[in-house]
């Protein structure tokens, strides 16, 4: 008879903020994140094995370069995670890329907000890279 592995997400902690950002709101973001991509390959159950997700870091380095009156700038989204599953700790690192181009008038702010979506992004890649 086959027995069936199921996990539970367990924990998810921070320990990087967000500007903006609800601690309990970025946890909860990220668990959903987590408990679909854990679906995936395993069943999931409340009585399972544990899996913790732990964010180490999220960096949004802007570079930018002024042409006359253009301005480009690009910012990467980076997010460290670490996921325990099975008693093993695997490390993973997501990179999500923001690009625009504009006048110098369009471009009021130097610089660019930090989107949520691209976090998202980040986030998963980071927990693809540690799961893989």
């Amino acid at each position: 008879m086959n027995t069936l592995i199921c996990y539970f997400v367990a924990a998810v902690t921070s320990l990087a903020s967000m500007n903006g950002v609800d601690e309990k709101k970025l946890t909860y973001g990220i668990r959903q994140i987590t408990e679909d991509m854990i679906q995936e390959k395993y069943q999931l159950c409340p009585d399972g094995k544990p899996v913790e997700v732990v964010i180490l870091s999220i960096e949004a380095p802007t570079q930018g370069l002024r042409i006359g009156p253009f301005e480009f700038k690009s910012k990467k989204t980076i997010v460290k995670s670490k996921v325990v599953i099975d008693g093993k700790e695997y490390f993973g690192t997501g990179i999500a890329k923001t690009n625009v181009a504009a006048t110098l008038l369009q471009l009021q702010d130097d610089n660019l907000p930090f989107e949520r979506t691209e976090f998202s992004i980040a986030v998963k890649k980071s927990l693809e890279d540690a799961l893989d």
